[in-house]
């Protein structure tokens, strides 16, 4: 099946959002926020539809991949070289809507994405994979392979970053070059194991 990839914008907010939610919903970090499955199933989309609007779709760097019908089946959140970090005006306007997703599990939320920037590599500047996911119908079709592919051979040397929470795909990411530089646990929920990952770093 061909694969067509382009870049994400406002327009697809939507759609994205629901691909990620469906992608990360038992995932071990957002388990960590929401450790009840029901919350977070009906938490996600709502959060990744924030995340996308407020962080990520304005810095350019989410792209998606689409099959012969234009579906989206696989949305990659890269944020740029030197715009990881999530400025205080900024998310002070995403609060209106990140609140509502996050509810009760605001401060898990906060303590997690604390623990995940004081391990994020400041130098030199790099590519920053935030987000990566799939439907479950398009998983192993290379939708995602694609969107990794394209970013790290955009141009020489691509330095890049990641972490992996789950270890079956280090693998995974092991394939495109990435290798763990760093183990960690979350302060949160079981304590779930998350793995830093660089390329060309």
């Amino acid at each position: 099946m061909p694969i067509t990839t382009r870049v994400a914008t406002s327009s697809d907010i939507p759609e994205a959002a629901a691909v990620l939610a469906e992608a990360f919903a038992d995932d071990p970090l957002m388990t960590a926020i929401w450790p009840d499955q029901r919350l977070r199933h009906n938490a996600l989309p709502r959060y990744f539809t924030a995340s996308l609007r407020h962080f990520h779709i304005p810095r350019g760097g989410v792209r998606l991949a689409t099959g012969i019908n234009g579906t989206i089946a696989a949305v990659a959140v890269w944020d740029p070289p030197g715009q990881w970090e999530n400025n205080l005006t900024t998310t002070v306007r995403a609060l209106p809507d990140l609140l509502p997703a996050l509810r009760t599990r605001a401060a898990a939320a906060i303590t997690i994405r604390r623990t995940l920037d004081q391990r994020h590599p400041h130098k030199p500047e790099h590519w920053y994979l935030v987000n990566i996911g799939t439907t479950q119908k398009a998983r192993g079709q290379g939708y995602a392979a694609r969107l990794i592919t394209e970013r790290l051979t955009a141009e020489a040397s691509t330095r890049a970053y990641l972490v992996c929470t789950h270890a079956d795909n280090l693998t995974y990411y092991a394939q495109f070059g990435f290798t763990v530089t760093e183990s960690f646990v979350l302060p949160a929920g079981r304590n779930p194991a998350m793995w830093a990952m660089a390329l060309n770093m």
